[in-house]
């Protein structure tokens, strides 16, 4: 892959970027911030896509209450094993 600045269609991409931006320019706000939102997060590398998706993760509850709740489930399943063995 060739960087934009080292290609040869660079003038033609301008132009496509011209039109796309006057076509912006008779769009709803929203729409068009949803759109370059989009466009950027393009643009970002792969790890870098992958620390803004688990951002919210980064909390201490956000993970206390999945891990609890699987916690909870193992255990319920293993007390439950636990008294069908001593009821038999």
């Amino acid at each position: 892959m060739v960087i934009l600045k080292d290609s040869t269609n660079k003038d033609s991409i301008k132009e496509q970027y011209d039109q796309l931006w006057k076509e912006f320019l008779n769009t709803d706000e929203h729409k068009v911030e949803n759109i370059i939102r989009i466009a950027n997060n393009q643009l970002l590398t792969k790890r870098d896509q992958w620390i803004r998706v688990l951002k919210p993760f980064k909390t201490h509850l956000t993970w206390i209450i999945p891990l609890s709740a699987v916690a909870t489930a193992i255990l319920l399943y293993v007390i439950f094993i636990w008294v069908a063995l001593l009821v038999e």
